[in-house]
């Protein structure tokens, strides 16, 4: 990390699952972009898992409509809470293995910090850190604040 970089944010990712972790991130990324101007990204990241394989695709379809309106509603909450604040907030709703597309959003988009919570939903019983958040602290250059 380059000396500039350390000394300013502009952009911070917190990817989000609507759980209480995720939302405690969230909180925190939103404290940090008010502090230095900083624009959040709010992302929730569709894992449709084996569904594309075992479902038809109409069932597909819906699945996937489904978790589209998911998870707008936990990037709105993180949203919401960017509004109160007034900081400026992006949101997206992407599909993919979670830490592959928020590695790669990171790269696209310049992030200068991940926040993110330790656990999610998928992980309620990781003592120390979930999964996702071991795979993107273990694989991306950005630095990554867990919650």
């Amino acid at each position: 990390m380059t000396d500039q970089r350390a000394n300013h944010i502009d952009e911070i990712l917190v990817p989000t699952d609507g759980s209480k972790a995720a939302m405690r991130a969230a909180t925190q990324a939103v404290e940090l972009a008010n502090e230095y101007g900083a624009t959040v990204h709010a992302m929730y990241v569709m894992d449709m898992g084996d569904v594309d394989y075992v479902a038809v695709p109409s069932d597909i379809a819906e699945t996937r409509e489904r978790l589209t309106k998911k998870g707008r509603k936990f990037a709105t909450q993180v949203e919401d809470l960017a509004s109160e604040a007034n900081v400026e907030c992006v949101v997206v709703v992407e599909s993919g293995i979670p830490e592959e597309k928020i590695i790669e959003y990171a790269d696209e988009m310049d992030i200068d910090l991940i926040v993110m919570g330790k656990r999610g939903r998928s992980d309620p019983d990781k003592l120390l850190i979930g999964s996702t958040t071991k795979r993107v602290v273990g694989h991306t250059d950005v630095p990554v604040r867990v919650v």
